[in-house]
């Protein structure tokens, strides 16, 4: 670390202290006489002592020099959007770059590229650079010039990722911004689209379109579900750096697949086309792919659908009976009639029914390939009279018997999960999760499965797993990882037999591709090939624990056919975010006043004090033998 100039300044003050009191120890009470052989004497012995004390307090042999910066070079491509010919406006780039470190890192030896990572550089490099890069991050440029003790300078084109860590930067830090001149530039942001969907619905999707450093005129946007019929919107003109929302209303083609749904921007003189597209994958089945129905809602129901919806995606339509005869649509709350509700839970994949288990849908449109889950919750707690001390019986999660959901439930923390409350035992032919009164007596099943003529069935007893969720910490992962399995496995059994998936939301290039498991396997063997071109990739999916996502490495821009076992699907990636306009995020001028300052060179760390110290005790021990003193 560089040293203080305070700090300097008593190192000397000291030392010559000492010099000064060995001189007068000496030769401080000689006679008139020979005063002025004594005071030449005593110069020597002040200055040889000084220079010996200052060697051995550490003090510095020259004023320290400012530190030359860290050179940072920013290399997204957002620096060429919107540009026109790029041959020369990189070439442009490269001069400014070099003009740039010219004027704020005379000097500077130390040069990284950041984007969407850290990398060397030499300065002779500068004239070869290319702004590629799929992000703009610039934390470890700030800690690389931290750990050096070096202010650090920032060439970008003022799109940072990550721009609250340069609040971080050394003393002396400073950004120059190098912005290419406005031009028209729309593009898509964002596009909101179900993952899933049945054939035949009408799905709403909504875009999000922004426009540049430039002014937008009024424009047109085309979606389209497989090339087939596109909806044509208007867009109104929008200001710089501005952006609106845009929503339609597409009904899906019959036939169960995996369709691409694009939405390509028409804006008159658009100067750069890499952004004006933006596509996703849906999942159109036949039917719908889950249906939950409850004549009894408690928490149990809303914890068990945020599963259902959220941790695994699955589409479903949730409805409630609020009171004899009456029936809502979960989240809504609209009125639906009984009638409607069987008739959609008959052509449901998966069926869960919670309460009333004799609750039936409507048969002749029920699928002899669906999966259901029948939940008994335990009945109302029988209120206390006087004098009587009544106590919920409460039975605690006590093992996981051999069943095709084991695997993923070996990891629960069944000794420290909240009790819950049976309706009796679970009736089924594979115990899943077994429970004891009071930790105490027989364990029964809380929860079975069965299979029979193909139909995967589990039945659940008993009330109170909502607590585990609401407790939260391990507690909350068991609750996901129970639910998530038994969904799973009912999935499996209305034809989703994928072993993983990637996750349909709308993936950009330089992000990590996000996976979903749908069985219990957690190594999965994936093989990627895009459209358009030869060559198969192979992928191994490791999934830890009971998570049901993991992530792989970024894939380049395109339309990628993905092989697991159990079944294919369509993973699109799009252009990176680079090229989409945003407002910049850091201005050009002076991070944080002050300078750094490199080290001093130190006296111990120079041979001629050394030298010069003997040199003066030699010369103070020749005057002292011929002034006579011993």
């Amino acid at each position: 670390m560089p040293i203080n100039d305070v700090t300097v300044v008593i190192r000397w003050i000291l030392a010559l202290a000492l010099g000064v009191a060995a001189a007068w120890l000496a030769y401080g009470r000689v006679g008139t006489l020979a005063r002025s052989r004594a005071i030449m004497l005593g110069a020597l012995r002040a200055l040889a002592v000084t220079l010996v004390a200052a060697i051995l307090f550490g003090a510095p042999s020259a004023p320290p020099r400012p530190a030359t910066p860290l050179v940072a070079i920013d290399v997204s491509a957002s620096s060429r959007r919107a540009v026109g010919d790029e041959n020369s406006v990189v070439k442009a780039w490269r001069e400014r770059l070099s003009e740039a470190v010219k004027r704020d890192a005379p000097g500077a030896e130390a040069f990284v590229i950041v984007g969407d990572s850290i990398r060397d550089i030499s300065a002779s490099d500068i004239a070869t650079l290319r702004s590629d890069d799929q992000g703009s991050r610039v934390r470890a440029a700030v800690d690389r010039a931290a750990s050096l003790g070096r202010p650090l300078v920032l060439l970008t084109d003022g799109e940072v990722d990550d721009a609250e860590s340069l609040a971080e930067a050394p003393t002396g830090s400073i950004i120059r911004v190098l912005a290419n001149a406005p031009r028209t530039d729309g593009a898509i942001a964002d596009m909101a689209v179900p993952t899933t969907a049945t054939a035949g619905d009408t799905i709403t999707v909504a875009a999000t379109v922004t426009a540049g450093a430039s002014s937008t005129p009024d424009a047109q946007l085309r979606v389209m579900v497989d090339g087939i019929a596109p909806v044509v919107l208007a867009v109104p003109a929008l200001a710089a750096l501005t952006s609106t929302r845009v929503t339609s209303t597409i009904a899906l083609p019959r036939g169960a697949r995996s369709a691409l749904v694009r939405s390509v921007l028409l804006v008159p003189g658009d100067a750069e086309p890499r952004n004006d597209t933006l596509s996703t994958t849906i999942d159109i089945g036949d039917r719908p792919s889950a249906v939950f129905v409850s004549t009894a809602p408690d928490l149990d129901v809303r914890e068990a659908l945020v599963v259902l919806r959220g941790a695994l995606n699955v589409p479903t339509r949730a409805f409630l009976r609020v009171a004899p005869g009456v029936w809502r649509v979960e989240g809504s709350l609209a009125p639906i009639s009984e009638d409607d509700v069987k008739t959609q839970a008959g052509a449901a994949g998966m069926l869960i029914v919670h309460g009333d288990t004799a609750w039936r849908p409507r048969a002749a449109a029920r699928s002899a390939t669906g999966a259901k889950a029948l939940w008994i919750p335990a009945p109302p707690t029988t209120i206390a009279r006087a004098g009587e001390l009544a106590r919920t019986p409460e039975w605690y999660a006590s093992g996981v018997p051999a069943s095709p959901l084991a695997a993923a439930l070996a990891g629960l923390p069944l000794d420290s999960l909240p009790p819950l409350t049976l309706a009796g035992p679970a009736r089924g032919a594979m115990p899943v999760l077994t429970a004891q009164l009071g930790k105490r007596g027989d364990a029964v099943p809380a929860i079975a499965a069965r299979i029979e003529n193909g139909v995967r069935t589990v039945v659940v007893s008993g009330s109170g797993y909502a607590g585990w969720a609401l407790r939260g910490g391990r507690s909350a992962e068991a609750f996901g990882a129970l639910w998530g399995a038994i969904f799973d496995w009912l999935a499996a059994g209305r034809g989703d037999v994928r072993a993983a998936r990637p996750i349909a939301s709308l993936m950009r290039a330089g992000d990590p591709v996000a996976w979903r498991r749908g069985g219990v396997d957690s190594i999965v063997a994936v093989r990627l090939s895009r459209r358009g071109g030869t060559a198969i990739d192979s992928l191994t999916l490791r999934f830890t624990g009971s998570s049901f996502e993991t992530t792989s490495p970024a894939l380049a821009a395109g339309v990628y056919d993905v092989q697991a076992e159990g079944g294919a699907s369509v993973l699109v990636v799009n252009a990176s975010r680079e090229w989409v306009p945003r407002a910049p995020t850091v201005r050009d001028g002076v991070l944080s006043r002050g300078a750094l300052s490199s080290d001093a060179p130190r006296l111990a760390d120079a041979g001629w004090p050394f030298v010069l110290a003997l040199l003066l005790l030699c010369g103070e021990w020749i005057g002292r033998r011929a002034g006579g003193y011993r």
